[in-house]
């Protein structure tokens, strides 16, 4: 676990969102053994990191708001914010309901650009900050099966790049982390849209067999920790083995890595 020095941390807060379990969980936890103030938000009741958890959904912006308002009212300022909350929805887009499809794109990326939005402005008061936004490899490497998750992630990390220019000059430094192939129970609570074609189905079983497979989640939580401990911290961070990809994201031809995706996940 990434450990630094405590006293270079106290009096630091940080809220993180989906901090219930996974990512986030293991975020909050490795915050908090660090010396920071943690504050988490869950969908569901959770009391048990040791560290308060505001029970909230994160497509509430009134709710979160309030969240906001009270840990800046409480603490005084909030130094960072990690958006991490969000879901999965596997299969073809054709057979999501508009529900899943619409409900996909507001838990993983609106939500995160009006939380963005509400802490960033208190932020840019105070004078300094780090949001630092969970994305995925699947932004840069859609997958087959998982398109609007895929496309939320493209979403997040435009917005980080984007925000991360309006709000330097405020010393906010706004960044994302792109993990690979974690094992939480993400693969667990993705929604599942069964297909009449049994090769979607089959191929969806291998995509969530490479998750289960995957790193840890405490491997993701340390580059989140570090780019929060940074004075300037780079706006893009790649996990796990397959950020060896990225190189040939910038070199080959489209066409060419949509085959060996497809040859890979289909």
């Amino acid at each position: 676990m990434f450990l630094s020095h405590k006293e270079n941390f106290m009096g630091k807060v940080v809220v993180i969102t989906g901090a219930s379990s996974g990512i986030g969980l293991a975020a909050a936890k490795t915050f908090l053994q660090n010396g920071w103030k943690v504050y988490g938000v869950a969908l569901n009741n959770f009391q048990d990191g040791g560290f308060k958890c505001f029970q909230a959904d994160v497509n509430d912006a009134q709710k979160m708001k309030a969240i906001f308002d009270e840990v800046q009212k409480t603490e005084g300022h909030i130094d960072c914010l990690v958006n991490n909350a969000g879901f999965g929805i596997s299969g073809e887009v054709v057979d999501h309901t508009p529900e899943q499809i619409k409900s996909q794109i507001s838990t993983n990326l609106t939500s995160s650009a009006v939380n963005l939005s509400m802490v960033g402005k208190m932020m840019r008061a105070q004078g300094y900050g780090k949001i630092i936004n969970t994305c995925s490899l699947s932004a840069l490497f859609p997958l087959p099966y998982q398109a609007c998750y895929s496309a939320t992630k493209a979403g997040i990390d435009v917005l980080t790049r984007t925000t991360r220019t309006e709000l330097k000059k405020h010393n906010v430094y706004v960044c994302d982390v792109l993990p690979g192939d974690v094992h939480t129970g993400f693969s667990d609570a993705r929604q599942k849209s069964q297909s009449a074609d049994d090769k979607v189905n089959k191929s969806v079983a291998r995509m969530e067999g490479y998750e289960r497979k995957g790193m840890s989640p405490q491997k993701v939580a340390n580059k989140i920790f570090k780019l929060a401990s940074k004075k300037h911290p780079r706006a893009r961070v790649c996990v796990g083995s397959l950020k060896l990809l990225i190189p040939l994201q910038k070199v080959l031809p489209t066409r060419f890595l949509d085959w060996l995706i497809a040859k890979i996940y289909c």
